[in-house]
């Protein structure tokens, strides 16, 4: 037995450092995203003394390592810092001051550590962003990762649809059909058995695959409106209102920016009108949309967010500047739970994570943390819009601006209204599609690319942008 083990580690050594030496940046972070979406703790853990490994965690590790071989073999692209690459590194930065400033080494029962919580919801998506930030990129990688993402998505929304009809015998992995198996059971929540997170996958992939549809055929089109229509259907399984918002705004976006501009404002106003009726007719159904839980459980679902605000506003009046710290608002929210001047339920939410992202972070990192996500944001729409409006550049450059801008779109709604500082998935994939749109902006925005692009012909501008700095 210990012979057969002594091979398998030889095998997975040599296996390894062909990954390391001879694989693709692109690739290897495309690898880790998969199986870190699809092949995470649920699937296989195991603990070595302290630590616990997963497979993600043992790819993420050669990710890092190939990453600094090809650094070393002068293999990636030294592109220089812009505005928005200083603006996540200073968000991350404040929130590795506030976590380490505060009291990082203790956790409520069932709570993971403050500073456990930096790694997996910031930290680690910013090492993916620097990684796929300085590697080449070209026609042929920028549209592979489309299709990955397409077909990522095409066999997250068959498992849904299997999930939907209780197919289990057609789901993998099978700890989707496990109902002690992270969240939601009952929905479409996929192998990362959570439905926010499978949204915003399912929403990450219909983005891609709208933005590859110019390259298809006249029947090709056609088709890929059957298969957006499948991975509409796993978002509509997730019963799950900020997922649907995501999804529709990030869709409009895209759209909105490839149509002819005549059918753009007619989408724009069916789409406005549409959810203002539904909203007027709808209004208490979707408020006490049951998505598996009783009437009760929804409504206390629904508007406990009011117990959030008010919790989260006094906290903020006593720690306006720099915050409770990071991961401190489970413990520091419970000396406000008294406050009798207020008729909501406050006790509610002893328990409960703070369901908004941006109320979370100003609240535990104050208005400097706040300051520097806005900040980070803008910088990123900035670069995404920049390459999505120029013209002079190749569509599968401006394709991928399209992309982001319809990503951050589909992000808004699902931060608003869920802890996505606590979804690791969310985060590497948004922070991978950022990194992406960042490498493409830092060369692309250059005053001197444009002026070579436009006078000169003969060649197509995509080889020539390729020659300045693509890859």
């Amino acid at each position: 037995m210990e012979a057969f083990a002594g091979i398998g580690v030889v095998i997975a050594l040599v296996w390894a450092s062909v990954f390391v030496l001879r694989g693709s940046l692109v690739a290897g972070c495309l690898t880790f995203l998969f199986v870190n979406s699809c092949f995470g703790f649920y699937f296989f853990n195991t603990r070595i003394g302290p630590v616990e490994i997963t497979l993600d965690r043992i790819v993420l590790v050669l990710v890092l390592g190939t990453y600094v071989v090809h650094r070393a073999l002068g293999r990636t692209v030294p592109r220089r810092l812009a505005a928005g690459d200083w603006g996540v590194l200073a968000f991350v930065g404040w929130l590795a001051i506030s976590t380490f400033t505060s009291e990082f080494t203790a956790a409520l029962p069932g709570h993971v550590l403050p500073v456990w919580h930096l790694i997996v919801g910031y930290a680690s998506p910013l090492l993916i962003y620097w990684i796929v930030r300085q590697a080449p990129l070209n026609e042929r990688t920028v549209r592979g990762v489309q299709l990955f993402f397409i077909g990522l998505g095409i066999y997250l929304a068959v498992t849904a649809v299997a999930e939907i009809n209780h197919l289990w015998w057609a789901v993998f992995p099978g700890h989707i059909a496990d109902p002690a198996a992270g969240l939601h059971y009952g929905r479409t929540r996929g192998p990362m058995v959570h439905s926010i997170v499978l949204g915003f996958c399912l929403s990450l992939s219909a983005l891609c695959l709208w933005v590859y549809r110019d390259r298809l055929s006249g029947r090709g089109k056609i088709g890929s409106l059957g298969v957006l229509g499948l991975l509409l259907i796993g978002v509509l399984g997730t019963y799950t209102r900020c997922v649907w918002m995501g999804a529709a705004a990030g869709l409009l976006v895209v759209m909105g920016m490839t149509l002819p501009r005549r059918v753009s404002a007619v989408l724009l106003t069916g789409a406005l009108s549409c959810g203002l009726l539904l909203a007027a007719t709808q209004w208490d159904r979707l408020v006490n949309l049951s998505a598996g839980r009783s009437a009760a459980e929804t409504r206390d679902s629904t508007y406990m967010r009011a117990s959030f605000a008010y919790l989260s506003w006094q906290m903020f009046l006593d720690h306006p500047v720099l915050g409770v710290g990071l991961g401190q608002y489970i413990r520091a929210k419970d000396d406000y739970l008294s406050d009798r001047t207020t008729e909501l339920r406050l006790e509610a939410v002893r328990d409960q994570l703070l369901h908004n992202l941006p109320l979370s972070i100003l609240v535990e990192t104050g208005l400097i943390g706040f300051g520097l996500y806005l900040a980070m944001f803008y910088f990123w729409i900035r670069n995404a819009w920049r390459l999505a409006i120029n013209r002079q550049l190749p569509d599968w450059v401006r394709s991928e601006g399209r992309v982001m801008l319809g990503l951050v779109a589909a992000y808004i709604p699902n931060a608003l209204f869920q802890p996505l500082g606590h979804m690791n998935i969310v985060h590497m994939l948004f922070f991978f599609v950022a990194g992406m749109t960042a490498a493409l902006a830092s060369t692309s925005q250059t005053p001197l690319v444009a002026r070579r692009v436009a006078p000169l012909r003969g060649q197509r501008q995509s080889e020539l942008l390729a020659a300045c700095d693509f890859g």
